[in-house]
């Protein structure tokens, strides 16, 4: 496992190169990121390129036997680039052109940008990369942050509508163009994004946006290629989970040689377990969201991006220390970075690096903490990713090539996430206006539910393989082409137990809602339909019925139906759960239906999320699976853990205690000799001891 921090020399206030360097080695560093943010300093002046600070950076670094990833600085423009050309700057609307001063504000589409980071790339890639110690290239940064509307590339939209649609009467037929008179007549016809009201547009528009972020990096890769060896990789940082606005996270990773993603959430209280209810100062980020079960989906997310069953990644940015503007300062508590890279290896990380060596002392992310502080000098975060350090060395070789552990699959769908932004589902709880984030909620209650049930998840796309996962979890899939749909029939049907939430086969491809009765093409095999559907202004009661044939639906005391209610009505299905209220108690919450040797059970609404959990545990049960997790029959609520298998079919057990009490773990008889990996100097005994904020790493020796 490459562990490490992004690494700005070029940034320091005073010149410090081999004391930092000594003092990664000491920390028990392999890898640093340099040299993406600093293209006014590799070309002060239009065509004057020289890299002879960053060279010394990446020389020295070899010297000291460190590894370097050498980042492309084109999400970062110079003064006098906006200033001679200034239509490099992107517009987000016909009317709007984001001004200099910030980043990720340029049309990386425009010529006059593409032909200065060409010429910039080829230097860099001709200078770099025989450098030894340098393993790979990044290319830019974050991507996809704006939706780009400078002219030419409308055009390019105009273009790639008439294609893909048809042409002229592809697009009148398929987004319903006669309504409110917008029939085109001619390509030109097509309108800017502005005002755009037509959900189909809106759709095409994201799916473009999210193409020229894939045909930018793989630009930059293929140049790069022209240059580097094969044993060199090219990546691109995504952000983790949904990543930014405009960011095609499936097709970058398939594009690049390995996943790789930033990785902050909030710590602190906003680790803890059982989860506490935090103030508004986690809020740290814009969709950021705060707790346990987030780090695990970014983590799952990543793992899921590349192949048809999803392979290991790299974190290529994490928090040492705080995050976020200067009022927002929260550091993590002892133990929690530990606990961390902990998290992430369990969920297939082969890499860890911080963001950033050194507090910065100067622009917009001051307070965005290093490992080392204002004062540069080693501090209580630097001894403790100094003493992980030593642990990865002892952890890397076990952790190679194993595969995450998952008792469920959950499916995700990002022409879904957009969709049901442009055409939100749900409010914003207490209010009457959309909640845009309609799919994130939905999916993420799941995901919640499942976290706090203990299951371990493996996130799924419409093109992945989940013939072999007993129990799939599919919220809010309104956006589905025919074939999407049988293949989710022909999973029951083989024998899975799909769980289908509200708002799921709605709408085909195009985003045009179908016109037989819902739930449409999976009608039969739901054995339920519905005619109308409600937003719940406030929660509903909800009550579990007894269904011959399966386990019991145990909800907890207190069960609400929450933001939207379908009119389900039960045909061949059995209803599974209903409402206690009486309007829509004369409706089913919920339905399930043998379906082949699977089932099939329809959520007509947004269960609470200890209704989510005990909705996916009974799934579970149903398929007759023992989550991987409960072979330790005995857990303090403060405890989590999760699990991958190595190659030779050993099974590494991660322990986290997610509190300040110390607890102790009672060992399985199953599991006699255990040994801890990262610390085999600390006994493994009836009891695994865990301290506060404390976690351990584990496996069964050799022949037991």
């Amino acid at each position: 496992m490459l562990f490490g921090a992004s690494y700005y020399h070029e940034y320091m206030p005073i010149e410090r190169l081999e004391k930092d360097l000594d003092l990664m080695v000491e920390a028990g560093f392999t890898v640093i990121r340099v040299g993406e943010s600093t293209w006014a300093s590799y070309e002060p002046r239009n065509g004057e390129i020289g890299f002879e600070a960053l060279t010394r950076v990446v020389d020295r670094a070899h010297a000291h036997g460190l590894k370097v990833i050498v980042g492309t600085p084109t999400y970062a423009i110079p003064p006098w680039l906006a200033r001679e050309y200034p239509e490099v700057m992107a517009q987000t609307s016909n009317t709007h052109t984001l001004p200099y001063g910030a980043r990720q504000n340029v049309d990386f589409t425009s010529p006059a940008y593409l032909f200065h980071a060409e010429r910039l790339l080829r230097r860099m890639g001709a200078h770099f990369a025989d450098r030894p110690g340098v393993i790979g290239f990044q290319v830019d940064n974050e991507i996809g942050v704006h939706r780009l509307a400078n002219p030419q590339v409308l055009e390019r939209f105009r273009r790639h509508v008439m294609a893909r649609l048809g042409g002229v009467e592809g697009a009148n037929e398929k987004w319903g163009l006669t309504y409110w008179s917008h029939r085109l007549s001619e390509q030109a016809d097509l309108w800017a994004p502005d005002g755009n009201t037509n959900p189909g547009y809106a759709l095409e528009w994201e799916r473009f946006q999210a193409s020229l972020t894939v045909d930018f990096l793989k630009w930059q890769r293929d140049l790069l290629r022209e240059y580097i060896s094969p044993d060199q990789f090219v990546i691109h940082d995504l952000i983790g989970g949904h990543s930014a606005p405009s960011t095609d996270i499936q097709g970058i990773s398939e594009i690049m040689d390995q996943t790789a993603v930033n990785i902050y959430v909030p710590m602190q209280k906003a680790l803890e377990l059982p989860e506490p209810e935090l103030e508004g100062l986690y809020e740290l980020l814009p969709g950021l969201d705060a707790g346990t079960w987030s780090a695990l989906w970014r983590s799952d997310m990543a793992y899921s991006l590349r192949g048809p069953h999803g392979s290991r990644f790299l974190v290529t940015e994490a928090q040492a220390s705080s995050l976020g503007g200067p009022a927002a300062n929260i550091p993590p508590f002892p133990g929690q970075l530990r606990m961390m890279a902990h998290l992430v290896a369990s969920r297939g990380a082969d890499m860890l690096a911080y963001w950033h060596w050194h507090s910065l002392h100067y622009g917009g992310e001051t307070y965005w903490g290093g490992v080392l502080g204002h004062d540069l000098e080693p501090n209580r975060i630097y001894d403790e990713v100094a003493d992980l350090g030593a642990e990865l060395k002892l952890l890397t070789p076990e952790l190679k090539d194993a595969v995450p552990d998952a008792d469920i699959a959950i499916l995700y769908s990002r022409d879904s996430l957009k969709a049901l932004d442009a055409m939100p589902a749900l409010a914003q709880p207490g209010t009457p206006e959309p909640d845009h984030s309609s799919y994130h909620r939905i999916f993420t209650r799941f995901y919640q539910g499942a976290v706090d049930e203990g299951l371990q998840v493996r996130i799924v796309h419409p093109d992945s393989d989940w013939s072999h996962h007993r129990v799939l979890i599919v919220p809010a899939l309104y956006i589905a082409d025919d074939a999407l749909l049988e293949r989710i029939k022909e999973h029951a049907r083989a024998g899975g137990h799909v769980v289908l939430t509200f708002r799921s086969g709605y709408a085909d491809e195009w985003a045009r809602v179908r016109w037989e009765r819902q739930p449409a093409l999976l009608r039969t095999e739901v054995g339920a339909s519905y005619q109308e559907f409600t937003n719940l202004p406030t929660p509903v009661a909800l009550r579990a019925l007894a269904v011959d044939g399966v386990p019991d639906l145990v909800l907890p005391a207190g069960a609400l139906a929450e933001g939207w209610a379908d009119g389900m009505k039960a045909e061949n299905a059995a209803v599974l759960s209903e409402y206690a209220d009486p309007y829509l108690g004369a409706f089913a919450a919920a339905t399930t239906n043998a379906v082949g040797s699977g089932r099939m059970t329809w959520i007509g609404t947004l269960p609470d999320r200890a209704s989510a959990a005990a909705i996916l545990q009974w799934a579970v049960r149903e398929r007759g699976i023992s989550p991987v997790a409960d072979e330790w029959t005995v857990r303090p609520d403060s405890v989590r853990i999760t699990s991958a298998v190595r190659p030779d079919g050993r099974r590494l057990w991660f322990a986290a205690n997610h509190s300040h009490t110390p607890v102790r773990l009672p060992v399985p008889q199953t599991l006699s000799g255990l040994v801890d990996l990262g610390k085999p100097e600390r006994a493994v005994g009836p009891d695994v001891e865990l301290g506060a904020w404390d976690s351990r790493v584990l496996i069964q020796e050799q022949g037991e």
